[in-house]
């Protein structure tokens, strides 16, 4: 598995895909949304500074997308899926279960 290095103020901490998912899936719910708004907070910071990012790093997910698609990411594709199963939900809906706002 591939090495992640991260410098957190002048530490640098080094880091695998595992590691970093195996301390997702420790957190509780709370502790999960807390790990999302710091993704947010880092990607808005990153876009201060690179002309390239815009949003909440629309451009990494959609190259996520093609990586995804590869041969033996299916798993990978499948908890993308997951994670993403209830977006709908902050969407209004209308009486016949049309989605509005789209």
């Amino acid at each position: 598995m591939s090495s992640i290095s991260v410098q957190l103020d002048k530490t640098i901490v080094g880091l695998t895909p595992e590691v970093l998912a195996k301390a997702f899936w420790s957190m509780d719910c709370t502790e999960q949304a807390d790990f999302l708004d710091s993704l947010a907070a880092v990607i808005e910071e990153d876009a201060k500074t690179a002309d390239h990012l815009y949003g909440l790093g629309e451009a990494q997910w959609c190259g996520l997308k093609y990586e995804l698609r590869k041969p033996g990411r299916e798993r990978a594709n499948q908890m993308h899926m997951a994670l993403s199963a209830f977006a709908f939900d902050f969407w209004p809906q209308a009486r016949d279960g049309a989605r509005e706002g789209l």
